[in-house]
Order: structure tokens, then sequence, then C-alpha cells
């Protein structure tokens, strides 16, 4: 679980936010940031920067990594966390954050208070623990794919449900008010109730309140499909607030949220359904002959989601960020490129590939002849045989490849070798600037050489 400490939010320097978004912004086209693109982007000196990105590694902002290949610095969740509370406190959503009160397999919930100390939840989505790793198959956050990281992917998990919420608000659907959204973080209303998992007997002042409550969540969920053309996927218990004062059910968690039109909108309708209904039998003993089917919902708003394009795989940039110019970000997209490893590949395997076919065709050549020879050797054997009458009925069922067949399954078993070797030879041969450690030794000469022209020494360093 990730530690929110925001102490030292207010001892950061605006040099220390610069870098963390430099390394925010590398990092849309970068695994690992190297320290050059981060100069480039934040524009700071290399002696200046290097004493920041210790600092910050120091306290768990980012992280640093370092392989065979590259090496650089990639943003943990403490420092997104700063980032975005940082946006919130300058845009003064939240002057304060208290404790922790609800955790989850994709977020975490605080108390937060504003600049008029009404109190505020702040909800951080953390995607990529150990317990909830299989996004890609549970939700379709992403339609094309392809690889990314778990911050850019709790970014768009944010971004869709604050959407989901506001258009539910303006709805009048009974949900908390959301307020506002900076990366991965929501602001939203507090309520001041109780989970409905924590709901007994005892809550309710008359019998009637228990068939009431229930009637209310059941139209609930059939005004989410036939009002929006959506199916809340996790209605239960535990994703349901009864307020205090009235009674009234309060719906949270919306990032699973799916259109009707979904393959498998009916499995998650009578999977929210059965929530309910098994909920209310066992706590409550109430059983209802009011349960909804699938077959009863109005298609008539399917497409509800698109207008809202809540699925837009294309990543924007937040109001936060538009103190950075994004003309220098495109120039230092092409600063460091990977290792050609794959155009060595194929120029080596160009060289050999007129020595491979020439031993294919020899090795072919001797094929034939061994085949015509063997042929004539199994003629004459069936008619000894047939004269001795001891293999009169046998004849030979073993298969031949023709030689089109031997010869490219001989080339492919050669590519593959000669490639499985040449990409371990070309990992060993890695010189210039796509080694780190060469890369790392220009960095401390370059550092060097300016503080010995700060301090005046006039030295040559080789």
């Amino acid at each position: 679980m990730v530690k929110l400490d925001v102490s030292l939010i207010r001892y950061m320097s605006a040099d220390e936010l610069r870098v963390l978004t430099s390394v925010e912004m590398g990092m849309k086209n970068h695994e690992l940031v190297p320290k050059s693109l981060i100069i480039s982007i934040s524009s700071l000196r290399s002696g200046g920067l290097s004493k920041v990105l210790l600092k910050l590694t120091q306290n768990k902002l980012i992280s640093y990594e370092r392989g065979k290949r590259f090496d650089g610095y990639h943003l943990t969740y403490k420092g997104y966390d700063f980032l975005a509370l940082n946006v919130l406190s300058n845009r003064e959503v939240i002057a304060g954050i208290g404790n922790q009160i609800g955790v989850g397999k994709e977020s975490d919930v605080y108390v937060a208070t504003d600049r008029e100390d009404r109190t505020r939840a702040v909800k951080m989505h953390r995607l990529g623990r150990t317990c909830f790793r299989t996004v890609s198959t549970k939700r379709d956050y992403q339609r094309n794919g392809r690889k990314t990281n778990w911050i850019y992917l709790s970014r768009l998990a944010a971004k869709r449900e604050f959407a989901f919420m506001k258009l539910l608000y303006d709805n009048h659907v009974s949900i908390p008010e959301p307020i506002e959204s900076n990366r991965h973080c929501i602001v939203m209303e507090l309520i001041d109730g109780v989970l409905l998992n924590h709901v007994s007997r005892d809550h309710f002042q008359s019998e009637t309140e228990v068939p009431a409550l229930y009637d209310k969540l059941m139209n609930l969920i059939i005004r989410l499909a036939n009002d929006f053309g959506v199916i809340h996927g996790d209605f239960n218990e535990f994703n349901i607030i009864v307020k205090h004062e009235s009674s009234e059910p309060v719906l949270i968690d919306f990032p699973q949220m799916i259109s009707i039109s979904h393959t498998m909108a009916q499995i998650y309708f009578d999977r929210d359904v059965k929530c309910i209904v098994d909920f209310f039998a066992k706590r409550f003993a109430y059983e209802s002959d009011f349960i909804p089917g699938f077959e009863a919902i109005e298609k008539e708003n399917v497409d509800k989601l698109n207008e809202l394009s809540l699925l837009d795989e294309e990543e924007t940039s937040d109001e936060d960020e538009e103190e950075e110019d994004e003309e220098v970000v495109k120039e230092d997209n092409e600063v460091l490129s990977e290792p050609k490893v794959n155009e060595i590949l194929t120029d080596i395997s160009e060289d050999n590939q007129n020595d491979t076919e020439k031993q294919l065709t020899e090795n072919i050549d001797k094929l034939d002849i061994k085949e015509t020879t063997n042929t004539n050797n199994l003629s004459d054997s069936n008619e000894d045989n047939e004269s001795n009458g001891s293999f009169g009925g046998a004849t030979s069922v073993a298969t031949t490849f023709t030689p089109q067949e031997i010869k490219e399954k001989l080339r492919k078993e050669r590519n593959r070798t000669d490639k499985r070797a040449k990409t371990r030879k070309a990992k060993k041969d890695i010189k210039g600037d796509n080694c780190a450690f060469i890369r790392r030794r220009k960095d401390d000469l370059a550092t060097l050489r300016d503080d010995m022209k700060a301090y005046n020494v006039e030295k040559e360093i080789y």
C-alpha cells in the first residue's frame, strides 16, 4: 500500500516540481527517461539537475534504474501524487489531506478539506497492485491493446470515472458530487453515511424501510440502463452508502461501468441484480418478487458512451502542463533513440544469405541422390520378398518430404539459429552513446568540467 505523506510538498522548490513534470512528460514515449532528455525539457543546468534528481530519488518521488542497454528515471506513485495534489492546491480545490478512509484493489480514498473548511473526499487510482494485475482483461481502458505503464492506466481510469460521475450527477442520480479531477485524483463530495455492508436491522426505524431500500436499489439499476445505457458492473453492498439522516442510497465506484451494447452486458446486469437479492435475503431475510431482467431494458441510449468519448485512446494533456513548451517535447523525442540492433541483424543476415542458399542446394542434391537409390533398393527388396512369400503383403508406409519442403525447413531452422546467435552478439557489442556505462562517464566528465569552470580551475580533463 502506498503511504501518502504530504509533509514534503510545502518544502519542495519550483525546480523540483519542474523536474518531476519533466520526468512525467518524458514517460509519454520512454519507459526510462534519460538524464539528457530531462535536461532539455526542464531547461536546467546539468550540475543543478543532478542535485535535484538525487533529492527526488532519496524522497522516493522518482526511481532510477540501470541496465545493460538503458538507464534512466521513472516516476513513482508518490511523485505522481505530489504533482496532482500540487495542482489541486494551486486551484484552491483542496487545502489539506487527512486520514485514509477507504482502500481497494484499484484506489485509495482520503479525507480532505478545502479553503472554506468543507470536508471532501480524494480518490487516488493506483492500478498495478498485486491483487489486481489483470486490468487488460477486466477493464477496457484501452482498446488498442498497446503496452503502457500503470500510472497512465490510472490516469485513464480517473478520467473515465470523473466523466461518468459528471453525467450521472447532472441528471440527478444519487451519487457524490464530482468537484475536480487531475491526473489520477478525483475530488468529490464526502457522504455522511455508512456502507450498506455495515447496515443492520437496527439502523432502520420501521420494517417498511427495508422493502423501500430494496425497491430504490432495483429502480436505480433499471434507470442506469434505460436512461443512460450503462451497467454499473459492481453493484453490491460495498459500493453503496446509506445516509444517516434520510437512509437514501448513494452509489459510488464507477470505473468498471460498461454499455448495454457490450457483449457481456447481460452477465453483468444479472450479477448486479443477484448481488442485491442475495444480500437482502441473508442480512434482512427479505425476499421480493421484484427481480428485473435484462430483457426489460429499453435499448434506446446505447450510444451514450460514444457521445461522452470516454474511451479515447489518444493521450491528452492536462491544464497543469500548459507551462511546458510542446515544441521542445517534439524535438526531444528524437534526442535519444534505441540501439539499432534490428538493422545490425538485418545486415548480418543479408551477408550470410548467399552462403546459406549454397549449402541448402548442395544438401538437397545429396538428398535427391539418396532418394533415388533408396527407391531402387525398396523396389528390389519388394520383388525378393514377394518371391520368398515371407513379406508378401508388406509395403512401405514411410512419408517423404519434397525437396521444396526440406529446403524451407532447413532455411527456417538456420535463420532461427543465426538470429539467436547474432542477437546475443549484438547485445555484447553495444558501443558509443548506446552503452549505459559510457553515457554515465560522459555525464560525470561534463559535470566535472562545469564545476572546475565555476572555481576557475584550469586543467584539461580527458
